[in-house]
This record gives C-alpha cells, structure tokens and sequence, in this order.
C-alpha cells in the first residue's frame, strides 16, 4: 500500500505526466494507492475510486461514476458535439426526462440535463439515426470536481 499527500504537488507538467503514469501501472499490478489531494481534476485521472471528506465527515465514496448515480436530486448534464445544435435542443424534449438542454457557449454542441441517462441515451440514438450529425456525446459532470460541488460545494455548475 502506498500513501501520498499532494503527490503532484509542485511538479512540472512532464514529470507530473510521468507520475500520473507510474502510478496508474502500479495500481494496474495490483497496489493499492491512496491521494490525499485538493487538486480535483488530477484525482479525477489518476484514480477510479473516491472517499469525498468535508468537515472531517465522509460524504461519499466508492467509484465516481457511482457516486454520481446516486445524486438523484441532480439531473445529469451531457454535452453533445452536433452538426445541428439547435435542431438536436428542439427534437430532445422528446423525452420527458429532459430538464434543460442549452447550446453551448462555442454554438457546436448542446448541453442537455436529463433526469433518466438512459432513456435519454435511447432518444438520442433514434435522433440520430434520423440525420442529425452527433460527432461525441460526453457526460459534463461525471467527474470528482462535479461531485464535489454538489455534495460540499458552491451550486455553479460544472464547466
């Protein structure tokens, strides 16, 4: 078992690479590796497991992907990279699960909040076998930083 505390911290951007690397092969050869870390996004790609601490308190852990799950209260946010954003926000409230769908600040893609992923997920493969052009469909806030701002943090959304 290895512990660190800010591991990443004051490296530069190779050498930070280069760690980020050493310790996804240790972990894949079977170490357990626990980070102590404020840097969220670097959690984020080093690790496939959380424990969310605020006040001395657990708050959440086990894998991001289902600790996102569990925030039913939060609708997920997809970001859909499209030939037709406004064509593609028209066609999503097909799906009563949509709550929002916005275009993004670039105009080529579409932010969607869906209550039910996989219905939405459903629609949007119908929609897309009817012509529109969707080039990536990447969730927004399935990340440690996007859990972190809802269960402990400020309510922005996630960028």
């Amino acid at each position: 078992m290895l512990v660190l505390d800010e591991p990443l911290n004051g490296l530069d951007p190779l050498v930070r690479a280069e760690v980020i690397a050493m310790l996804r092969s240790l972990a894949e050869e079977g170490m357990h590796i626990i980070i102590s870390s404020h840097v969220l996004h670097e959690v984020d790609m080093i690790s496939d497991q959380v424990v969310l601490l605020s006040n001395g308190y657990v708050v959440a852990e086990g894998k991001i992907r289902g600790v996102r799950n569990e925030l039913d209260e939060r609708p997920m946010q997809v970001l859909i990279r499209c030939n037709e954003p406004s064509t593609l926000a028209a066609r999503v409230f097909e799906e009563q699960s949509v709550v929002e769908a916005r275009i993004h600040a670039d105009g080529k893609g579409l932010l969607v909040k869906t209550r039910e992923p996989d219905k939405f997920y459903l629609l949007l493969n119908r929609i897309a076998m009817n012509g529109i052009g969707i080039e990536s469909v990447t969730p927004a806030d399935d990340d440690v930083n996007s859990l972190y701002e809802y269960l402990i943090g400020s309510e922005e959304p996630p960028r």
